[in-house]
């Protein structure tokens, strides 16, 4: 089938409209990748012109939908041998609204600080942009969604880390590993201090900017970049979990 249209709203939230008019619900971050004119194969047992997440399987020339999950068991050896306990855990591409609140709130843990700000947020009510480490309340009185985790792009992906099984004490998302563009914005120290986004310097101006604002530059960079590689930008663990190998 033959991919005609797409809307992107939210990291977690977009649609595809194929042709004959059947739209598929997906991830915003699934949906951003699809071209018009992107051929496409559909498998699903519903007969209706709305498709929800967990209704279809979606192929192009790889796995499109449903997103990379794979469960694993983590077993940990007590000092005389033989199993002291197990995590069982689920690798998964981020795409729910909760799992990107999650990545905010662990990318807290990395470097955030009164003077790092580590998430954009949107107000559905005016609009208006908003820059907090947790979720913060529009001067408007409307209730902000997040928008973009910064230092991420609009194109980056997000792998995160899940306890299946877990103590109400433990958290839902111990870790999470992003994937980014393979030229990203970079600062250096020297013996004079920091210099920052020297990169900038070398390559043009819209190579980098907008960054986190996203929008139609960004859709139309999508589709005209055919990306064959992405780097390891980001691999963030819960600091309860680091000694666990």
């Amino acid at each position: 089938m033959r991919v005609v249209g797409r809307r992107v709203r939210w990291r977690w939230y977009g649609e595809v409209v194929l042709e004959g008019g059947l739209a598929l619900r997906m991830t915003g971050d699934a949906a951003k990748w699809l071209r018009p004119e992107d051929q496409v194969r559909l498998a699903t047992e519903f007969k209706k012109p709305l498709l929800g997440f967990d209704e279809y399987t979606l192929q192009g020339s790889f796995p499109i939908w449903p997103l990379f999950s794979r469960e694993v068991a983590h077993v940990r050896e007590g000092p005389l041998g033989g199993e002291a306990y197990c995590y069982r855990l689920r690798a998964r591409e981020a795409m729910y609204e909760a799992d990107f609140e999650a990545i905010a709130e662990l990318e807290q843990y990395h470097y955030a600080s009164e003077k790092e700000v580590v998430a954009l947020w949107s107000c559905p009510r005016c609009g208006r942009t908003l820059q907090a480490n947790s979720k913060p309340l529009c001067p408007c009185g409307g209730e902000a969604r997040l928008k973009e985790i910064k230092g991420s792009t609009p194109a980056s992906r997000f792998l995160l880390l899940e306890l299946v099984e877990r103590l109400p004490f433990e958290p839902r998302i111990v870790g999470y590993l992003r994937l980014d563009p393979p030229i990203p914005r970079m600062h250096r120290r020297t013996p004079k201090g920091l210099e920052r986004d020297i990169r900038e310097r070398i390559f043009p101006p819209d190579w980098f900017h907008p960054t986190y604002e996203g929008g139609l530059d960004w859709e139309s960079a999508l589709d005209r970049v055919h990306t064959a590689a992405a780097r390891i930008a980001r691999v963030v663990v819960h600091p309860d979990y680091r000694s666990e190998g």
